[in-house]
């Protein structure tokens, strides 16, 4: 499959040093659109200038799942304080890669379509590091099986027995 390129990204692709922009967007009750290019309006969305950094994403096609990291800039403690608030886990993340000052409608390429799996907040570095997880990849939610009667299960012990597993205690209960 090939695709054509346009614009800056043309352009970006052909210089002897070409470090890409990023566009970053975390869906929390109301999304974030963060830009490590400045602010930029880009898919009729303002972009926030951000301290942003990307790890381990794969674009080879080495492997079915891609996971990775993203660290965002904190020394407002502006992005910190909205992952201690809302939580960050099984939000929907979305990062674009572009080349030039200010992408154009067809510049950005989507890289990255996920979830968050897990944040650090580091105080002294002024960063907060998130892990990424492709939806259904290696997402995992608990519990994945209710076992009840509805399931197909007839054999049930009764409301209330405690079940040891693992060194931790179950106590059954109603649905």
């Amino acid at each position: 499959m090939s695709r054509t390129l346009v614009g800056t990204t043309n352009s970006g692709v052909a210089a002897a040093v070409t470090e890409p922009g990023y566009l970053v967007q975390i869906d929390f009750s109301a999304p974030v659109r963060l830009s490590s290019r400045g602010d930029v309006s880009w898919s009729s969305n303002a972009w926030v200038a951000w301290d942003i950094r990307i790890g381990g994403l794969l674009s080879d096609g080495s492997v079915s799942a891609q996971n990775g990291s993203l660290q965002l800039g904190n020394t407002d403690y502006t992005i910190g304080a909205l992952v201690l608030a809302e939580g960050v886990a099984g939000r929907a993340v979305n990062i674009w890669k572009f080349y030039g000052a200010t992408p154009a409608t067809g510049d950005p390429v989507l890289i990255f379509s996920g979830v968050a799996d897990d944040a650090t907040i580091e105080p002294d570095g002024g960063t907060v590091n998130i892990g990424l997880q492709q939806q259904g990849g290696m997402t995992l939610y608990c519990p994945r099986t209710y076992i009840t009667r509805a399931a197909g299960f007839s054999f049930l012990p009764a409301r209330g027995t405690l079940i040891q597993w693992n060194g931790e205690t179950f106590k059954l209960e109603a649905e």
